[in-house]
């Protein structure tokens, strides 16, 4: 009778051997490939998120320099200017030179239009500071009716 020890009755009985090895060898095979995916996109993840680190950086930088800029222009704007003088008792709305004057006008008349009764007053009209990096609200606008869900 065969023993179990010998190489032979292990041949007759069908050892697992073989299997077994093969079953090991896919399973770390396995392992191992999904490993190297989770590493590869932690590594991945990190550069972009130092990507995004450098240009904010960037991007601060200058938009500190221009508001810098702005800011020193204003101020040296304020110095020149006249003081306005209205002979209404609503003071005239000022006007800063981008804004034309028929523009002003219908801003002022909406805003009577719109006051139930009390008596408003434009001071001041200027232009909303675009933010850099940003859409406006009409590019915004247009990009959510285009690619929104159905």
């Amino acid at each position: 009778m065969l023993t179990s020890l010998s190489p032979a009755a292990s041949m007759l009985a069908g050892s697992t051997d073989l299997s077994d090895s093969k079953g090991m060898l896919m399973a770390v095979i396995t392992c191992s490939g999904i490993l190297i995916v989770f590493v590869i996109l932690l590594l991945l993840i990190i550069i972009f998120y130092a990507y995004g680190g450098i240009f904010k950086a960037v991007t601060s930088s200058k938009e500190k320099k221009l508001a810098a800029k702005k800011d020193s222009e204003s101020h040296a704007e304020e110095r020149h200017a006249a003081p306005a003088v209205s002979s209404s008792s609503a003071p005239a709305p000022v006007d800063d030179g981008t804004i034309p004057g028929e523009i002003i006008a219908v801003i002022a008349a909406a805003v009577a239009a719109l006051g139930d009764g009390k008596k408003y007053a434009v001071k001041k009209v200027s232009r909303a500071q675009r933010q850099t990096g940003r859409r406006s609200s009409w590019a915004a606008s247009g990009i959510y009716e285009n690619t929104r869900p159905f």
